[in-house]
């Protein structure tokens, strides 16, 4: 007995040995092609700091940064760093409503539409 315990333990070592020369064998490379750089911002490096909604005067001053499902299926937006929801109006801008991938707003009277950006930091629709 004690001869199929020495036997058994010698040869869990030696396939462990050989599966982790197997392992060591082979190279891992990473193949990056046509992967976006995860260093590179979502939001894009193309875009300025992006301010409060407070004193904003235009819709150029409205930077959409995100768009998610509140409590109830209620959505809301990431305007500029601050959660807003459909209705909000602070100074000038009124959010007019929030869909998955865009949200209407309103800034003086003039309307337009902030889509989220693409992979890669592309501008939304003004």
């Amino acid at each position: 007995m004690r001869t199929v315990v020495v036997i058994s333990i010698i040869l869990c070592a030696a396939a462990c040995a050989v599966c982790v020369d197997v392992m060591g064998a082979k190279e891992s490379l990473y193949d990056a092609h046509g992967k976006r750089d995860p260093f590179v911002p979502l939001i894009g490096i193309d875009r300025g700091p992006v301010g409060s909604l407070d004193g904003v005067m235009s819709i150029e001053d409205v930077r959409l940064e995100g768009i998610a499902m509140g409590g109830q299926g209620k959505m809301i937006a990431i305007l500029n760093g601050e959660m807003v929801k459909e209705g909000l109006v602070s100074g000038l801008l009124q959010v007019k409503s929030i869909t998955p991938k865009k949200v209407v707003i309103s800034v003086g009277g003039k309307e337009g539409t902030l889509t989220l950006p693409e992979e890669g930091g592309s501008k939304g629709e003004k």
